[in-house]
């Protein structure tokens, strides 16, 4: 039997409800009566809405994290017997995070931080229903985003959904009414083998051509949409059931169920694939005894500013407020923040901090408008290496996009108590909410790996030259550095050869292999991969990547020729 759907609007918890016991409905609030007057009756006042507010036990377990948002939501107990809530920080526009609060019949409490919460969202309100949270949001207008859209943040815990195998399917939900009723009605639980072999003969069909999805396609015809943080959907067009002429949104949906046929990840009602443009949705819904298209979603774009300036160091701002209030909206435990500076000259800011959301590897917190980011950064196997660690930050615009980065450096010793060190820059996220990490800047690596300090990184970080290589100029000099005489050829005299085996990090514990003494088994694979070979559009540095396997390269121009300074080759399995 289903357990009874719990609803939550914006309304309050009484005080009484963090007992054991069932809460009580707070009593309504008393009518004054009217006051007797011979003057005309003046307008109405409207009272502002009360703001948001905890009770006092779950005040005392937020203290320090933030300012309500909404007003918390109740969970049912667990088997300890523990009361619990999902607890919302922010300000009255947004909300900056969420908390799992459980308090104890002794009275104890316990807070755990949600880890991966929406940019820019308001709560409207939510309900439980089977032991799962469905939070009914709203977005915000901030970067990219665009405002007014309604979209579900579903928080099961250990249980799982009914709607885990639908991805999309209470995007399109209006209020907390529409969400309860969708929820009553979950997707069918049926073959899941043998409804996904139905789903991708309804793909296959319609990949034939623009006639064939038509066909496919439902009665009322199919929606398409962008998504935006995987939650939130915004229209853009409708393909035409009865007949859909041919057009670039014809063309897309076709290049999804396409990419979907190739996939092949379909679930209880829609198939899910992997694009040029990113994830996308494939949803359906039975009509007369056979699936049809319903919708088809795919991630709004994220692309990365363009060079506007030339590369510089930023100086740490003495103030921390910013990033250390962020990091406590979304972090338990918080030591102390290792910087921050202004984002942008316009405004914003960034900073770098340890706390609990990734033990003793720092995350980068970035604010920028109504817009509170949070992005892990990847190092957990350097420091899983290394023993008393400790991190320094310094801030850069390494690439020139107007946006100032971080550049990290971790020193610690090795298990034979050897000293280790590694240094990294990360790109600040762009300025938009799809963005979900932030990207090493390999470019620069080469530059800042012997620094002995993080504001020495940064500094030989913007110290570089910059200029684009060609393609075909990158693939000669590596094609002729590929046997040990013709790397001295191409190559200045103090290049190095980095033999690497960790994936995508090219300078944590490599061999290095100075252009003396390089041998044949050291470059025979540089030119590999010419083929396949990228190169950054604004600096000299080209690489290649397949899975865990990579090779770097960078370059300096002098006079006419292009000139190999360094190269890293994976070595790994």
């Amino acid at each position: 039997m289903r357990s009874r759907a719990f609803l939550v609007g914006m309304v309050g918890l009484s005080a009484a409800g963090l007992a054991c016991g069932a809460a009580s409905p707070p009593p309504a609030a008393p009518v004054p009566a009217p006051i007797a007057s011979a003057a005309p009756a003046p307008d109405p006042v409207v009272a502002p809405p009360l703001a948001p507010t905890w009770p006092e036990p779950l005040a005392e377990a937020m203290r320090g994290r933030g300012t309500p948002h909404a007003q918390p939501i109740a969970l049912p107990r667990d088997a300890r017997g523990c009361d619990r809530w999902l607890v919302f920080v922010g300000t009255s526009d947004v909300a900056v995070g969420a908390w799992r609060v459980a308090r104890a019949p002794t009275g104890e409490t316990q807070v755990e931080a949600v880890e991966r919460w929406p940019a820019g969202v308001r709560v409207v309100g939510g309900l439980v229903d089977g032991g799962v949270a469905y939070v009914l949001l709203e977005s915000v207008g901030v970067l990219d985003q665009p405002a007014g859209l309604r979209g579900v943040w579903i928080d099961g815990g250990s249980r799982a959904s009914p709607f885990d195998g639908s991805p999309m399917a209470l995007a399109d939900v209006p209020d907390v009414a529409a969400l309860a009723a969708r929820v009553a009605h979950p997707p069918a639980v049926g073959s899941t083998e043998r409804t996904a072999v139905a789903l991708l003969s309804t793909l296959r069909a319609a990949s034939a051509s623009a006639p064939m999805l038509t066909r496919a396609l439902a009665a009322e015809g199919a929606d398409v949409g962008v998504a935006w943080q995987s939650m939130f959907v915004q229209r853009v067009g409708r393909l035409d059931g009865e007949g859909t002429a041919p057009s670039p949104l014809a063309d897309r949906a076709l290049a999804i169920v396409r990419a979907a046929v190739t996939t092949q990840a379909c679930g209880a009602d829609s198939c899910e694939a992997w694009t040029d443009g990113g994830h996308a949705v494939v949803r359906f819904i039975v009509q007369g005894g056979r699936w049809v298209v319903r919708a088809l979603i795919e991630d709004a774009p994220l692309a990365r500013g363009p060079a506007t300036t030339a590369p510089h160091t930023v100086s740490a701002s003495t103030d921390t407020t910013s990033t250390e209030a962020l990091l406590r909206a979304r972090a338990r435990d918080v030591k102390p923040v290792l910087g921050e500076a202004p984002l942008t000259a316009s405004g914003g800011t960034i900073g770098v901090g340890l706390t609990d959301m990734t033990p003793d590897v720092p995350v980068i917190a970035v604010r920028e408008g109504n817009a509170a980011r949070v992005f892990p950064i990847e190092a957990g196997t350097v420091r899983a290496e290394a023993a008393e660690a400790h991190w320094d930050a310094a801030f850069a615009d390494v690439d020139g996009d107007g946006r100032t980065d971080v550049v990290v450096r971790m020193t610690g010793k090795r298990p034979d108590g050897s000293p280790v060190a590694w240094t990294q820059a990360f790109l600040a996220p762009p300025a938009s909410v799809q963005a979900t990490s932030v990207e090493a800047d390999l470019a620069t690596s080469l530059a800042t790996m012997d620094a002995p300090d993080a504001r020495a990184a940064a500094q030989a970080a913007t110290s570089l030259p910059g200029g684009a290589v060609s393609h075909d100029d990158a693939c000669h000099v590596l094609t002729t550095a590929s046997t040990p005489a013709g790397f001295r050829r191409v190559a200045s005299s103090d290049a190095r050869v980095l033999l690497f085996d960790e994936p995508g990090m090219p300078t944590w514990r490599p061999k290095v292999v100075g252009a003396a003494k390089i041998g044949a088994d050291d470059v025979r694979g540089l030119g590999a991969h010419c083929a396949e070979l990228v190169c950054n559009p604004g600096r000299p540095y080209c690489s290649w990547t397949s899975g865990a396997d990579s090779l770097h390269a960078w370059f300096v121009a002098q006079g006419a020729q292009l000139v190999l300074v360094g190269a890293a080759d994976y070595q790994g399995e």
